[in-house]
């Protein structure tokens, strides 16, 4: 018979290390442990995109303020270059706001199916 697979002993390390953590032994409560805790990191995650979507938000807010100031201004061929530039940095900020806001929402996606997933190791440990 062939040795394990450095993969297979690197689970089997990984597993040892979650039933002694947890100091379960049942596979499910082991594994609800383990879905706990990837929930509470996949919902840190979120609150930290979350406020980086706010900060891009504020970014955006502020691009548009000095973007219509110059525009009022009396000259605005003068600041033509520099209008640009800003005109450039709210498309780059809005983009920036959309992938943020898609990360998020694949992240909830994660979380939605992580909660499912504690709720049959839940499941699981009343059948034992």
């Amino acid at each position: 018979m062939a040795a394990p697979r450095p993969s297979n002993q690197l689970a089997r390390h990984a597993i040892d290390e979650l039933m002694e953590f947890s100091g379960e032994t049942q596979v499910p409560k082991y594994m609800k442990f383990f879905i706990k805790q990837q929930i509470a990191e996949t919902s840190n995650f979120i609150n930290v995109m979350r406020e980086q979507a706010q900060s891009s938000r504020n970014r955006l807010a502020q691009l548009n303020a000095m973007i219509l100031e110059m525009e009022a201004m009396n000259d605005p061929e003068k600041f033509y270059d520099a209008l640009f530039c800003l005109r450039d940095d709210k498309r780059d900020e809005y983009n920036t706001l959309m992938a943020i806001n898609y990360v998020i929402a694949e992240a909830e996606e994660k979380l939605t199916t992580k909660e499912e997933h504690l709720e049959i190791m839940k499941a699981e440990i009343n059948l034992v």
